[in-house]
């Protein structure tokens, strides 16, 4: 069973200062060399960012987060239209050509546009901030599932759907390979596969896979970077939070993506 970190996410209390982010530095390699150095997790305990849990949203009228609308500014869009979900594939002889992200300056294509580095060091993936936005393949694979569930994170208001995306093609990691890539905490999926189905559907590098939504209160998509095959999400077999930015090409903290 794919997994989450057990302590609440400080997401809520970085939002309001999150306006003014800047965008992704250019010509920075999806990984730097040599990979980053392992963190004990007595270390991970002294990282600043560990903190207590964030205090309750305050929803506006129309039920959005008021602290997440202080920082996507009042011309950015924040509910965008949801895309259906077939039964399986989708049809685009019928829906037309499903939607495609942008590569990144790495090569790597863009989890979720307009979203915020947020979250924690230490934390089990990375956390970005952003209020029901589209959700994309980072690169190409194959699903193992596409399917609410495989998460314990199922509280009251939390949408339960998870993707986890098996790559064609693993990125290095230093001596270790980046081979699956789990989406948590979406609010819409594109396709619906049940783990274990098959045949298991194709994606593509950049090929929508759903939308994000909601998990404590927070208003985020949960990335998760998995090692080596294994994807029981047990200590080392993951990446952390600072790892993935570094990854998608060397993103600060509060950095929003373009």
């Amino acid at each position: 069973m794919d997994r989450e970190r057990p302590t609440p996410l400080p997401l809520v209390a970085l939002m309001a200062a999150i306006a003014g982010c800047g965008t992704v530095a250019s010509g920075v390699q999806p990984v730097p060399s040599g990979g980053l150095a392992p963190r004990s997790a007595a270390a991970i305990a002294e990282l600043p960012g560990s903190g207590s849990p964030p205090e309750p949203l305050v929803e506006d009228q129309d039920g959005t987060p008021a602290l997440l609308l202080a920082f996507l500014g009042p011309d950015e869009p924040t509910a965008p239209t949801l895309v259906a979900t077939p039964p399986n594939r989708a049809d685009t002889s019928a829906h037309g050509s499903p939607p495609r992200a942008s590569a990144l300056a790495n090569g790597l294509y863009n989890p979720m546009p307009g979203g915020v580095m947020a979250g924690y060091r230490g934390d089990t993936g990375l956390d970005i901030a952003g209020n029901r936005l589209p959700v994309y393949a980072i690169a190409t694979g194959t699903l193992d599932y596409s399917e609410p569930g495989h998460t314990l994170w199922t509280g009251p208001g939390d949408t339960a759907n998870t993707v986890r995306l098996k790559l064609d093609e693993p990125i290095p990691f230093g001596e270790r390979q980046i081979t699956h890539v789990w989406y948590a905490h979406l609010s819409e999926l594109r396709y619906q596969q049940a783990e274990g189905a098959d045949p298991r559907i194709s994606i593509q590098a950049g090929e929508q896979l759903g939308i994000s939504g909601v998990a404590n209160s927070s208003p985020h998509l949960h990335l998760g970077l998995l090692l080596d095959n294994v994807v029981s999400q047990r200590w080392g077999s993951y990446l952390l939070e600072d790892e993935i930015r570094e990854v998608l090409g060397g993103f600060r903290h509060r950095q929003r993506l373009p």
